[in-house]
């Protein structure tokens, strides 16, 4: 679906349309004025099975391509308004080189205290 509405916009006889398109549409969704039923489908992902080395499988969710533009796009505007709302409990959201910061600051715990154990959870 939305493969062939974006190829629809960059074959246009003027592409300035095309981009003008896209870019309402992308505006209508990060204002929130879409369908409840557009919104879960921009929401939803499709799941890609991968065949892991032992024979399993392991899915990959991919999201829908507007719903990241817009996503990341609004990131990129409110990233300081996320930083004040997340820190110091956070650092995916506007910290550069969080997961970084995790795995030193927890690699420098588990060096002065070897008996302690680390468990990750994926929620």
């Amino acid at each position: 679906m939305v493969f062939e509405l974006l190829r629809d916009c960059f074959t246009l006889e003027d592409p300035a349309s095309g981009f003008d398109l896209l870019f309402d549409l992308c505006t209508h969704i990060a204002q929130g004025r879409v369908s409840p039923s557009m919104a879960y489908l921009l929401g939803a992902s499709r799941l890609l099975a991968l065949e892991k080395p032992s024979g399993d499988v392991r899915p990959i969710a991919v999201g829908e391509v507007l719903y990241q533009l817009v996503a990341r796009t609004l990131g990129f505007q409110f990233w300081e308004a996320f930083a004040d709302h997340f820190s110091p409990l956070q650092f995916g959201v506007a910290t550069r080189g969080g997961c970084k910061t995790i795995i030193h600051g927890l690699r420098t715990t588990l060096d002065l205290h070897p008996d302690w154990v680390v468990l990750q959870v994926d929620i």
